[in-house]
């Protein structure tokens, strides 16, 4: 064993030096504040948080609302029991046109595409038996169970959230998600 550790003393030598200083960056990182960036509110909020939720996340429908990393702008204490005042959103015009989405054998047609707050989705079943629509994470509360789509039957949900929502038949497995906006893109 000494001759081994002899022979192999520089390997050793090489591996302690690295080691302290990775142990050197954990110790002043961990004590070094970091800035983060300042990311913008989400729009997939639902209205119903409140601030206590926003401290102790422990649903998987949690959206957090404001600026995160942001600095304060004054250094006054934030009262914490004051109401929040509600954010307003400018009025939407209900979009008319429909966006159609079928399955069959091959799946989802299209898999995947883009839809409108307040748009109305039509899913066509175009095989020969019932299909289930199921959401992959909590967004709509319609959705919340799977969704049965008779054979030759059409389902329409209006699109009241924005966000990425994503939705599988629950048989073959087959996935799709419609992107909600607000506005068209380039409008």
């Amino acid at each position: 064993m000494k001759e081994f550790i002899l022979r192999n003393k520089q390997i050793f030598i090489t591996g302690a030096v690295i080691a302290g200083i990775f142990l050197l960056i954990i110790l002043t990182s961990s004590t070094r504040k970091v800035k983060g960036p300042v990311l913008a509110p989400s729009e997939t909020n639902t209205g119903k948080e409140t601030v206590s939720n926003q401290r102790a996340n422990t649903g998987s429908n949690y959206t957090p609302k404001g600026l995160w990393n942001a600095p304060s702008p004054s250094d006054e204490p934030i009262d914490e029991n004051a109401p929040e005042t509600p954010v307003e959103e400018a009025p939407v015009d209900k979009p008319t046109e429909i966006l159609e989405i079928t399955f069959d054998e091959k799946g989802f047609s299209p898999p995947s595409t883009n839809g409108l707050k307040y748009q109305t989705v039509r899913w066509t079943n175009k095989t020969d038996k019932s299909i289930y629509l199921q959401q992959m994470k909590d967004f709509f509360e319609e959705f919340k169970k799977p969704v049965e789509i008779a054979s030759g039957g059409t389902l329409e949900f209006e699109l009241t959230r924005t966000g990425m929502w994503g939705y599988k038949e629950t048989e073959s497995g087959k996935m799709g998600s419609i992107f909600i906006l607000t506005k068209k893109p380039g409008n």
